[in-house]
């Protein structure tokens, strides 16, 4: 019984701690680059951003590298920014520049090691991914696809919530469930 209750207060507290949710907008965050310098939302954000939590460590969010690529390729040309954060408080930054350059990323990548802008999000898992419009509004919150197996992918979440905000609609499944490897957040002192 206790240990039930202290997951359910576990749980309470972080989705206390979500601020960013569907239809809400996102305020300025702070992330740090490889090098440990902050860097805020607002001088990466463009008219649409997609926030991805990614990890080095994860078969499942590695499995997605070639998709998450793709995706920054296709729509980067459109306009689109992205914002690729390791909240992973067990992956260093220099454990996530050298996967990033074994992988032929060819996008920045971000610490979050205390896990604020992974709070902020409510983002739990890699990869977990987030669509937000011009307005600076929360569009999209879920997965890149809805399989792990690409050959058994039936939808793309992530391009038909870009698609969507791109023309200037309302996004058809604005949620998805991501699915992923938990983000490693730091103990917190109690």
């Amino acid at each position: 019984m206790k240990k039930l209750l202290l997951c359910v207060l576990a749980g309470a507290a972080l989705a206390g701690a979500q601020e960013f949710k569907l239809g809400s907008p996102v305020s300025d965050f702070e992330v740090t680059s490889l090098k440990g310098e902050p860097v805020k939302y607002s001088a990466l954000k463009g008219d649409t951003t997609v926030v991805i939590f990614v990890s080095t460590v994860c078969p499942i969010s590695n499995g997605y590298n070639d998709r998450m690529k793709a995706v920054y390729n296709d729509y980067r040309v459109k306009g689109v920014h992205f914002i690729f954060i390791n909240a992973n408080a067990t992956e260093s930054a220099a454990d996530v520049e050298a996967h990033a350059k074994a992988h032929g990323f060819p996008f920045a990548l971000y610490k979050d090691a205390a896990g604020a802008a992974a709070d902020l999000f409510g983002a739990q898992v890699t990869p977990e991914t987030f669509v937000i419009d011009r307005n600076g509004v929360l569009r999209y919150h879920g997965y890149v696809d809805d399989s792990v197996q690409e050959a058994r992918v039936h939808n793309q979440g992530l391009r038909q919530a870009l698609d969507a905000v791109l023309a200037g609609k309302d996004v058809p499944m604005a949620h998805t469930k991501a699915f992923g490897c938990t983000i490693k957040r730091r103990r917190r002192a109690s």
